[in-house]
C-alpha cells in the first residue's frame, strides 16, 4: 500500500493533534507548569487551576501586541533560550501572586478544602475578591 504525501502530512497533523489534546500549551500551560512547580502537582490536576490559567491567559492577551508576543513566545517553546528565559522570570511572579489571590490556595492546602476559583484578582476592579484578605491572611 502506498501512502501520498497528503496522506502522510494528515497523518502526522493527526498524531500531533493526539498529543497536543490532553496538554494545555501557551501562557496557560506556561502558568500550570508555574503552579504545579510552587503548589503542587495535586493542586495543578485541579480543575479550578485550569479554569484559573485560561483566565490568566486571556489577562495577558488583553494587553495587546506585547501579551500576543508573549504568547507567541510560549507556543512555540521558545521561553527555554537563555536570553528569553531571564525576561520571562517576572511572568512567574505574577502568576504565583494572581494564583494566591484570586483562589482559595492556601486553605486548600493547608485544610484540605476544594480549591475555588471565581475571577482573577483586579485589585482595581473587585478589591472584595482578594482571597488572602478574605480569608485573613496578609502579605506582611
Amino acid at each position: 500500500m502506498k501512502f501520498s504525501r497528503r496522506n502522510v502530512i494528515a497523518l502526522g497533523a493527526g498524531v500531533v493533534g493526539l498529543g497536543l489534546a490532553d496538554r494545555v500549551i501557551g501562557i496557560a500551560g506556561h502558568a500550570l507548569g508555574v503552579i504545579r512547580d510552587v503548589y503542587g502537582p495535586e493542586i495543578a490536576k485541579d480543575p479550578a487551576a485550569l479554569e484559573f490559567a485560561r483566565a490568566y491567559e486571556d489577562f495577558v492577551l488583553e494587553k495587546g501586541t506585547q501579551g500576543q508576543v508573549l504568547d507567541m513566545v510560549y507556543w512555540t517553546g521558545l521561553q527555554d533560550v537563555p536570553y528569553v528565559s531571564d525576561k520571562l522570570g517576572r511572568i512567574n511572579d505574577s502568576v504565583v501572586d494572581k494564583f494566591a489571590t484570586s483562589t482559595n490556595v492556601i486553605l486548600a492546602t493547608e485544610l484540605g478544602k476544594p480549591l475555588e476559583f471565581v475571577a482573577l484578582f483586579d485589585p482595581f476592579l473587585n478589591t472584595c475578591q482578594n482571597q488572602l484578605g478574605a480569608q485573613g491572611y496578609s502579605l506582611a
